[in-house]
């Protein structure tokens, strides 16, 4: 952009970056997509981000000249990073952007409009599902997009809050030059949006929400867990500053409750649903006693004892869905019996957050909500809950297509289409489930196997799952399994001895536990000095393990997953089958060499002495041959690596969700909608 340019322009978005490559492709892109109507430019400042997340910055911005990249040579914090994209910019107002937030359409031309209505509005903030007092929960079955739209049928109040927040914070630049900008004492970052607010107020000026204005905020993608002693290392400079004008402004705002009206634009009943709390309190209370805590298991079991009384959920009913869904648009319904901490669980999160992002109006509706699902993956839209079938049954949303995501929620998609909540009926198979009972249970297979039959349209996503049910005598429609690249891609690690990584199940039916610890015991008999990592159950520890190895545990953090698999030579799963075989996948993607079995879906992607070496279940010394040559032959280990990571340039989520959508448009011809 040419210097001439630059004096014209209006804002300069500054975006901190450090890694997290899966939060900053779709805010860059929402960036770019839904900025229109004035001059603008998106300085993106890399705080020395790893090579991967680096490369994509300097690609996305030579393709489009309304972004630039400014990259530091090591990696100094978000403080400074946004004073060093502050200190290159001249415009008259500069907006600080999280690299996890997505933007909505019209955001920042309503931000300014918000500015300019008053000089001494110094800060804006817009409405969002996670900023502290800036918070407006998504309503349920709306996504992002739809709060937006919502909040754009209304005049906007411009209420003033006590604080901003630096998620997305649009600035004054003839405020931020009489009062200055971010202090550096706060050095790699929080509370410093907090200090500058209360330099801005104390001075006369106003720090206020932009009303009218929606956005999704990740939260904990800039700066992941590391909260701690950081943050209260900087609350106490903050409290030392600010803490008795501090706390008479937020008495103030707390009496006048200036965001009650907005917050409250649909007004649904609730019901006391004691479930979440037991659920949460139960997990925390293991999680202590395996950790040998019993004073903290105490604590959690007291804390879910007081929460209990309040906890509650909304009765939504399809009239309240209606009013939070923007016309025009292809509804599109997903029913997951458990909203989980689960693999087949993040398939459909992912292809709902796609949907989303392609103009659809994709949500999910569930009979179970575990809250731990939010801080293990962004989720663009806020579930429908129900209490039971028959109130999922009574109270669905009318859609267009509606999506049995498992063999219990066939049945319930076949009703809903017969009572015309539904348009078009669609099973979405991840695996062969007649398989997930004991093979001595006939009855239970068979009543897996009578619902293919429900539902005529089917999407299989391997061409072993499209050929069992073929077996079965069903057609069915492949889409192959997307996962998103820009997490799982091998990370920098520390030289250390060779590692082997391995998926241990030993709860989950045909997962190959007991041969896969039988193999590993050989691997480590004949080369000692390998580090073994296990993961996939939380009580690992209670089972027979005869080498030794590093508990992983559940892995909910999906960059904590990445990281696991690149650290691994060599990745084993001895699955007896797998309806696709993710793990595999990721692997591959995050530099690993793959041991696999070769019956199921994994055949979709793997190709033995190609990419992989594939083995015959159940066969643990062949298991443990093929790691020991792995481990012994860098070259052919070498080999496969490469091969793997280009086999997994097919596999885009993406792409998942444009074909799952041209399907689904297949199926509703004669509907004109977008």
């Amino acid at each position: 952009m040419s210097n001439t340019a630059a004096k014209t322009l209006e804002c300069d978005i500054l975006m901190p970056v450090y890694n997290g490559l899966t939060y900053v492709t779709d805010a860059v892109d929402a960036v770019l997509e839904h900025t229109h109507g004035f001059a603008y430019r998106l300085t993106v400042i890399d705080d020395a981000s790893d090579k991967e997340t680096a490369t994509w910055l300097e690609q996305r911005a030579a393709d489009d000249p309304r972004m630039r990249v400014i990259r530091s040579a090591e990696n100094q914090g978000f403080v400074h990073a946004c004073r060093r994209g502050y200190e290159a910019s001249q415009t008259p107002f500069v907006l600080l952007l999280n690299s996890d937030v997505v933007v909505t359409p019209g955001w920042l031309q309503r931000l300014i409009q918000c500015a300019r209505s008053d000089p001494k509005i110094a800060s804006v903030n817009p409405l969002t599902n996670h900023a502290s007092q800036l918070v407006m929960p998504m309503l349920p079955g709306a996504s992002y997009l739809a709060m937006n739209a919502l909040l754009n049928k209304r005049p906007p109040q411009y209420p003033d809050v006590v604080t901003g927040v630096g998620f997305c914070m649009l600035l004054r630049r003839s405020a931020l030059e009489r009062v200055g900008f971010f202090d550096e004492i706060f050095g790699r970052g929080y509370c410093e949006d907090s200090d500058l607010s209360m330099r801005l107020t104390t001075h006369g000026y106003r720090t206020v929400v932009a009303d009218d204005v929606y956005i999704y905020h990740r939260g904990s993608g800039t700066f992941g867990a590391e909260r701690g002693p950081r943050y209260l290392a900087n609350r106490r400079i903050f409290d030392q500053r600010w803490s008795k004008e501090y706390r008479r402004q937020f008495a103030n705002f707390a009496a006048a409750d200036p965001l009650r009206e907005v917050r409250t634009l649909i007004r649904y009943k609730t019901r006391w649903n004691p479930m979440p709390v037991v659920w949460e309190t139960g997990r925390k209370t293991r999680t202590a006693l395996q950790e040998r805590k019993p004073l903290s298991a105490a604590k959690e079991l007291i804390k879910g004892a007081l929460l209990l009384p309040q906890s509650r959920r909304l009765l939504v009913q399809p009239a309240d869905v209606d009013q939070v869904t923007r016309k025009g648009r292809l509804r599109i319904t997903y029913i997951l019996h458990r909203l989980v901490v689960a693999g087949g669980v993040l398939s459909v999160i992912q292809i709902v957050n796609q949907l989303i992002l392609l103009g659809v109006e994709a949500r999910i509706v569930t009979l179970f909500e575990d809250h731990a699902v939010y801080r293990w993956t962004k989720l663009y839209t806020k579930p429908i809950v129900y209490a039971n079938e028959r109130e999922l049954l009574s109270a669905f949303p009318e859609t267009d297509v509606v999506v049995a995501t498992l063999w219990t929620t066939a049945p319930w998609t076949q009703v809903l289409v017969d009572r015309g909540r539904a348009t078009v009926g669609v099973y979405f198979l991840q695996d062969y489930e007649p398989w997930f009972f004991p093979a001595d249970d006939k009855t239970a297979s068979e009543r897996v196997r009578s619902t293919f039959e429900m539902l005529p349209n089917r999407i299989v996503k391997s061409d072993w799952l499209a050929a069992m049910l073929a077996a079965d005598g069903y057609d069915t429609h492949k889409i192959s399994i997307g996962m998103d690249l820009a997490n799982f891609y091998p990370r920098d690690t520390k030289p250390g001895p060779i590692t082997v990584v391995a998926m241990a199940r030993p709860l989950t039916p045909r997962r190959g536990f007991a041969a896969t610890i039988e193999a590993l015991a050989i691997v480590k008999k004949a080369r000692p000095d390998i580090e073994i990592r296990l993961f996939g159950d939380s009580a690992l520890h209670r089972h027979e393990i005869p080498f030794e190895y590093r508990d992983e545990g559940v892995v909910a953090d999906q960059e904590r997953m990445a990281r696991i698999y690149s650290s691994a030579d060599v990745f084993l799963d001895g699955s007896e089958f797998q309806g696709f075989g993710r793990c595999g996948l990721e692997a591959m993607a995050c530099g690993a060499a793959c041991v696999l079995t070769n019956v199921g879906g994994v055949n979709e992607y793997a190709r033995h002495e190609e990419n992989a070496l594939l083995v015959v279940p159940n066969r643990p010394g062949a298991f443990a041959d093929a790691v020991v040559r792995l481990i012994d032959d860098a070259q052919t280990r070498s080999a496969l690596v490469a091969a793997g990571r280009q086999t997994v340039e097919r596999f885009c989520h993406r792409r998942e969700a444009r074909e799952t959508l041209e399907y689904f448009r297949s199926l509703l011809p004669e509907l004109a909608v977008q």
